[in-house]
């Protein structure tokens, strides 16, 4: 020891004319040369995971496309598919009915096969369900086959909507989650633009050669999932996650909503065919209604995105429920032809344009993990499979008894409820939002 000083610390004491001190620890190259190495070979994986991920959402956005399409596809084929085998309104009801009824039945249901099966296993199930159910739909001119067949394309494409969606987000990186799933929901918006155009097509070609086409097309889709995939099991508490959602009441509210959107599609897709045509117009009109329809409304899913994230969910929803209402109940009464379809259009995409803020009020309320928005989704989309199975055989019945003015009327109604619960759920928001931000008076 030093005398008069301090005892220096030799574990810092620096060597004489060799080296500074340093406070990080030293590595032997061998360590160096290793961490290097499993950098690298991180850097790879994660390249080869990346890759993966875009053949994946290739195959999915097929999926979402597919889906989509067959939901879309019954409008143009209505007046043809009445004549062959002379149904009824309700009867169109019933069949426009199917397909949501389908998803909304399967919906909750995937979930529970996911995790069971895995999401490869569960997709071809799916796409299974669908290529039968489309043969079926293809050649049969049975009412009761034709609805059976619709019934199985809407449990087919639920269980492969929320198997391939489950997949996307198992394989994707954390980091790229959105894109890959934005992506393969830009495509089924894609897929309620060609539905319209098949269908249309079919009313020229043949219904049997071109569902036969596309039951081919679904058969090498799912040829692709019997490549093994590796699953990372993240879906395990899908359930817990669903019992969550469902005790929070802005989900209800979010859900409900949708449930409103549903209905006007369904009785858009069942009674407007035949407004469209009485008024002598032909399945290339109502073709093209639909698809001016659809493409608007994703329009409008982009702008209303963005004012949403902006403003707040309700006050588009307030806005777009509004619109529906005051143009819904004068569409039967609207003799030409130009006319209607143009309302048709404003309505419809009014309508279909809330789908991205509603399921933001839900998504909102689930958890962030991949398991509780996947969850998420198989509930809105059961919400709008319930509005719109209910909206088209419901309304058609009473069309069939009352006439066409009162269901379009009743569905006005409907929405301009709607947009006052909206409105007095905003009112309510902003009256805590003021209250939680006043100061309160000093003592």
């Amino acid at each position: 020891m030093r005398k008069g000083g301090r005892q220096p610390c030799s574990s810092r004491q620096p060597s004489r004319g060799r080296e500074r001190f340093s406070v990080f620890p030293k590595r032997s190259p061998a360590a160096a040369s290793v961490t290097s190495e499993t950098s690298r070979r991180s850097g790879l994986g994660l390249a080869a995971r990346i890759v993966t991920t875009r053949r994946l959402g290739v195959f999915v956005a097929g999926v979402f496309l597919a889906e989509s399409a067959f939901y879309a596809v019954v409008p143009p084929l209505v007046p043809e598919l009445v004549r062959q085998t002379h149904m009824t309104t309700t009867q169109v009801g019933v069949l426009v009915a199917a397909y949501p009824g389908g998803v909304m039945v399967a919906a909750i249901p995937a979930i529970a096969m996911v995790n069971r099966l895995g999401v490869r296993v569960t997709t071809t199930i799916g796409l299974g369900l669908l290529i039968l159910a489309t043969l079926a739909f293809a050649w049969s001119t049975e009412p009761l086959v034709l609805d059976v067949a619709r019934l199985i394309q809407g449990i087919g494409g639920a269980v492969a909507w929320a198997a391939a969606l489950a997949w996307l987000i198992s394989q994707a990186p954390r980091a790229r989650r959105a894109t890959v799933i934005g992506g393969a929901v830009g495509a089924a918006l894609i897929g309620m633009v060609v539905g319209p155009v098949i269908g249309s097509a079919a009313t020229w070609i043949g219904r049997g050669i071109v569902f036969s086409g596309i039951a081919v097309v679904l058969a090498a889709m799912a040829a692709l999932t019997l490549v093994p995939q590796q699953s990372t099991g993240e879906h395990g508490s899908s359930f817990r996650a669903l019992l969550g959602l469902l005790r929070i009441r802005r989900a209800a509210l979010g859900n409900a909503l949708i449930a409103v959107i549903g209905v006007i599609n369904g009785t858009l897709a069942s009674l407007v065919p035949l407004l469209v045509s009485r008024r002598l117009g032909p399945p290339a009109a109502i073709a093209a209604i639909f698809v001016a329809s659809y493409l608007l409304a994703s329009f409008w899913n982009v702008v209303l995105g963005r004012i949403a994230d902006r403003v707040g969910r309700l006050v588009p929803v307030t806005v777009g429920f509004t619109l529906a209402a005051a143009i819904l109940p004068f569409l039967p009464g609207i003799g030409s032809l130009v006319f209607l379809a143009t309302a048709t259009v404003i309505a419809g995409s009014a309508a279909s344009g809330l789908w991205t803020p509603t399921a933001a009020i839900v998504s909102d309320a689930a958890e962030a993990e991949p398991s509780s928005q996947a969850v998420a989704v198989a509930v809105t989309n059961a919400a709008w499979a319930a509005g719109g199975a209910i909206g088209a055989v419901a309304l058609s019945a009473l069309a069939d008894t009352a006439g066409f003015a009162v269901p379009f009327l009743l569905v006005g109604i409907l929405c301009a409820f709607a947009a006052l619960i909206c409105l007095a759920t905003l009112r309510a928001d902003q009256a805590r939002t003021e209250v939680g931000t006043t100061p309160r008076r000093q003592t």
